[in-house]
This record gives C-alpha cells, sequence and structure tokens, in this order.
C-alpha cells in the first residue's frame, strides 16, 4: 500500500469513528430498522471510499448525511414497509453508561419527545433531528435535504414553537434538554 492509499484509508478510518453512530441513528430515523440503517450506512462509506479525498473532504458531513439520507429513502421506497423502530436496540449502541437515575429521567424526557416529535410533518421532524441530534447548520441541512436555508430555518422554527406548546411544563422550560 502506498502513502497516497494509506493517507485516504487513515482518512476513511477518521471519518467513520466521528460519523458511524450520527449516521446509523439518522438512517435508523428513515428506515425504521437498525439493521436496515447499518446497511445504509455501510454502503455511505463505500461510496467514501470510491470517492476523491479532494472533492469530499471540504464538505465532509453534508456528503456524508446527503449519501445516507438518499440511500436511506431509496431501501424505504424498495421496500415499502415502516417497521416500529426498537429503541432498546438504538440505546445498546457504544457509549458511556449514566447512573441509573439519570438514565431513567433521559428516557422519559426521550419519549415525551419523540412522541411530539412524531406529530410534526415528515420535514419537520427531519431538519430537527439534523439539527439537534447532529449538530448540523441551516446550509448544512439545506444542502442535505435539498431545501433552502429559508425553509429550513423556518421549519425548525415552527417545529420548535409546536413542540414548547406541547412540552409538559417542566420540560417546556428546559428546551435545551431536548435529545
Amino acid at each position: 500500500m502506498n502513502e497516497a492509499n494509506s493517507t485516504k484509508a487513515d482518512w476513511v478510518h477518521a471519518a467513520l469513528r466521528q460519523y458511524e453512530g450520527p449516521l446509523i441513528h439518522y438512517a435508523a430515523q428513515i428506515t425504521g430498522d437498525l439493521d436496515r440503517a447499518r446497511d445504509v450506512v455501510q454502503d455511505t462509506f463505500i461510496r467514501l471510499c470510491n470517492e476523491k479525498q479532494s472533492k469530499v473532504e471540504p464538505h465532509l458531513a453534508q456528503w456524508l448525511f446527503k449519501v445516507c439520507r438518499n440511500r436511506a429513502l431509496d431501501v424505504q421506497r424498495k421496500e415499502s414497509r415502516m417497521k416500529n423502530f426498537d429503541e432498546t436496540e438504538m440505546n445498546s449502541m457504544p457509549g458511556t453508561a449514566p447512573s441509573p437515575a439519570a438514565e431513567m429521567e433521559r428516557r422519559e424526557a426521550s419519549n415525551e419527545v419523540s412522541q411530539l416529535l412524531g406529530t410534526l410533518s415528515k420535514n419537520q421532524q427531519e431538519v430537527v433531528r439534523l439539527k439537534f441530534q447532529n449538530g448540523l447548520s441551516y446550509q448544512e441541512i439545506s444542502d442535505i435535504t435539498n431545501l433552502t436555508v429559508s425553509n429550513v430555518g423556518f421549519l425548525i422554527h415552527t417545529a420548535l414553537k409546536t413542540l414548547r406548546q406541547k412540552m409538559q411544563p417542566g420540560l417546556a422550560a428546559n428546551p435545551r434538554k431536548m435529545p
């Protein structure tokens, strides 16, 4: 293996370490199935291996999320069925274990927010998840979803307004706790 290939392999491995978890979570939200989400993310990284690093590197996060989204939507259309996502599998993803009390509080808040997110339109759900679960900017979300930046901002604004109105008083007082 020459030095250029080694450098690209290191770059792909670094991208995999940084984005694999968030991409699996994102794809699982679209496909409704953890195994299919993992397959989608694997396909995404295979495509990354075949791309020129110089072409993708300046906007790596947007590129990965866009390819992942498109692949997940393709899988979803092809299978044309949705399963309820088993949240226990999602919680078994690698990470640090919080205290039982903190975990219970997080689950309660997460369940409430998940239920409330389900009342939003699909577009609102997607942009809110990209913004708050993955920390993407409006521009990055715009690039991924093919919506205008203004539309992304409007969708997030109206979604948050709707969520705040529907939340329990304790959770609504601290909107930053949103999972």
